[in-house]
């Protein structure tokens, strides 16, 4: 189900406020206390941290997807990772206090805010059971299924990045189909 089809979106639609990213720009650095819950309109983010000196890519964010940099966004923490602008993004801006007090004045915006919350931890959990269980060739070919619009929209450097191989890795894997 697209985003803008589901419930929380629906519930928050009038609250947000509109911000444009050029390409490449930083929408959160590491280090940096995100104060926002986002939607993505348009566009995609990539979520990168630093580890050894490189940047190593850990999350795509394209249109219809909610997100935020959960432990600084709820736990008031310095964020542990970089949002970055891979192309023009358009995104929708909802405050920590505002949707806090949404929250609390309006159960079905808490109980679907849950529910997203609980679908992104089984996302998660799905990557990192992924990376434990499947080969990089394995993790390629379930991205290619899942997510064609990724291998399409997204340089080959940062998915290599994403599925934990080196570029040329990965230029051998798809040079196997």
């Amino acid at each position: 189900m697209h985003s803008t089809e589901q419930p929380l979106f629906a519930l928050l639609r009038e609250y947000f406020i509109p911000i444009s990213l050029p390409t490449k720009t930083n929408l959160l650095e590491e280090g940096q206390y995100s104060k926002h819950f986002y939607f993505v309109k348009q566009g995609v983010l990539r979520g990168w941290t630093l580890h050894e000196g490189k940047e190593v890519t850990f999350q795509f964010v394209f249109e219809g997807d909610f997100f935020c940099s959960i432990e600084s966004f709820w736990y008031n923490k310095p964020s542990q990772y970089t949002l970055e602008a891979l192309e023009p993004v358009e995104l929708l801006a909802l405050d920590k206090q505002q949707l806090n007090e949404l929250m609390q004045k309006n159960i079905q915006i808490l109980e679907a805010f849950t529910s997203y919350i609980i679908a992104r931890l089984l996302t998660y959990q799905k990557m990192v059971i992924g990376r434990i269980k499947e080969n990089p060739e394995k993790r390629y070919k379930q991205l290619q299924q899942i997510a064609p619009e990724l291998i399409q929209r997204i340089p080959q450097h940062y998915i290599a990045s994403y599925l934990g191989i080196t570029p040329v890795s990965l230029s051998r894997i798809r040079n196997r189909r």
